[in-house]
Protein backbone atom coordinates (compact mmCIF):
# COMPACT_ATOMS: atom_id res chain seq x y z
CA UNK A 1 0.00 0.00 0.00
CA UNK A 2 2.35 2.86 1.27
CA UNK A 3 5.85 2.72 2.21
CA UNK A 4 7.61 5.99 4.43
CA UNK A 5 10.92 7.32 5.43
CA UNK A 6 11.60 8.33 8.69
CA UNK A 7 14.32 10.89 9.14
CA UNK A 8 16.01 8.67 11.04
CA UNK A 9 16.33 6.87 7.75
CA UNK A 10 13.46 3.71 9.60
CA UNK A 11 11.53 2.55 6.66
CA UNK A 12 7.61 2.36 7.60
CA UNK A 13 5.71 -0.48 5.24
CA UNK A 14 1.44 -0.05 5.49
CA UNK A 15 0.07 -3.30 3.69
CA UNK A 16 -3.36 -4.92 3.46
CA UNK A 17 -3.28 -8.45 4.63
CA UNK A 18 -6.36 -10.76 5.33
CA UNK A 19 -6.38 -12.89 8.52
CA UNK A 20 -6.76 -16.52 7.93
CA UNK A 21 -10.93 -15.90 9.16
CA UNK A 22 -10.99 -13.24 6.40
CA UNK A 23 -10.95 -10.14 8.42
CA UNK A 24 -8.74 -7.44 6.66
CA UNK A 25 -6.04 -6.08 8.80
CA UNK A 26 -3.39 -3.19 8.34
CA UNK A 27 -0.11 -4.61 8.63
CA UNK A 28 2.83 -1.94 10.24
CA UNK A 29 6.25 -3.26 9.32
CA UNK A 30 8.89 -0.66 10.94
CA UNK A 31 12.35 -1.67 9.49
CA UNK A 32 15.79 -0.01 10.37
CA UNK A 33 18.92 -1.52 9.33
CA UNK A 34 18.62 -5.86 9.75
CA UNK A 35 16.26 -5.09 12.90
CA UNK A 36 11.93 -5.26 12.18
CA UNK A 37 8.77 -4.86 14.00
CA UNK A 38 5.41 -6.09 12.57
CA UNK A 39 1.82 -5.75 14.59
CA UNK A 40 -1.39 -5.86 12.35
CA UNK A 41 -4.35 -3.75 13.51
CA UNK A 42 -7.93 -4.22 12.55
CA UNK A 43 -9.97 -0.99 11.66
CA UNK A 44 -10.93 0.42 14.82
CA UNK A 45 -7.55 -0.11 16.41
CA UNK A 46 -5.88 1.23 13.57
CA UNK A 47 -8.55 4.32 13.70
CA UNK A 48 -7.68 4.89 16.92
CA UNK A 49 -3.54 5.14 16.69
CA UNK A 50 -3.82 7.52 14.08
CA UNK A 51 -6.10 9.68 15.43
CA UNK A 52 -3.58 9.71 18.39
CA UNK A 53 -0.59 10.44 16.13
CA UNK A 54 -2.09 13.05 14.49
CA UNK A 55 -3.36 15.18 17.44
CA UNK A 56 0.49 14.60 18.39
CA UNK A 57 1.48 15.75 15.15
CA UNK A 58 -1.02 19.04 15.57
CA UNK A 59 0.74 19.33 18.81
CA UNK A 60 4.03 19.41 18.56
CA UNK A 61 3.23 21.82 15.29
CA UNK A 62 2.53 24.49 17.90
CA UNK A 63 5.36 26.38 19.41
CA UNK A 64 6.56 25.68 22.72
CA UNK A 65 4.57 27.49 25.63
CA UNK A 66 6.61 28.75 28.12
CA UNK A 67 5.92 27.35 31.53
Amino acid sequence: MEQITAPSGQVIELRQVFHETGARLLRVIIRDGAKYFTVELDAATAHDWGARMQDWARASAEPAQDP
